[in-house]
């Protein structure tokens, strides 16, 4: 689980963008929050753009864990893939898998580590480099 934010240990998500002429930044605790906060901010205005990311400080590059959302792709697809997201890396759009899947952020249902049936690519080549596995609050 990711620790809960608090002042002396801020979300280890970030996410920053340009509304209406201004520069914003927001400090989130996921992805899924990261995209609530991107859409929110597309609502105020069309042009709006906008990048998340781990932040700088994190010490270490975390593993998320997600798959399509149902209707996106047939249910026996719905493979639960690894995401390897390393700090400072701007992410907008969609992100990659370890596999090589490439899933666009919105059609990302974020899991628990443990939960959905897994992709087994993603756990040959996630296993190869021993990642962290860290869960959030979804």
């Amino acid at each position: 689980m990711f620790p809960a934010a608090t002042a002396t240990a801020p979300a280890p998500f970030m996410v920053v963008g340009r509304v209406n002429g201004h520069e914003e930044t927001a400090c989130v605790a996921g992805p899924a929050e990261a995209l609530a906060r991107m859409l929110e901010w597309l609502r105020a205005d069309e042009h709006a753009a906008a990048v998340w990311y781990l932040r700088e400080d994190w010490p270490e590059v975390l593993t998320l864990v997600g798959r399509p959302v149902r209707g996106v792709v047939g249910e026996a697809s719905r493979s639960a893939h690894l995401f390897r997201i390393r700090p400072g890396a701007a992410l907008h759009g969609s992100v990659v898998a370890c596999c090589g899947a490439e899933l666009p952020l919105p059609d990302i249902e974020w899991l628990r580590p443990g939960a959905g049936m897994p992709c087994e690519c993603c756990l040959v080549l996630g296993a190869r480099t021993r990642p962290e596995l860290e869960g959030y609050p979804v």
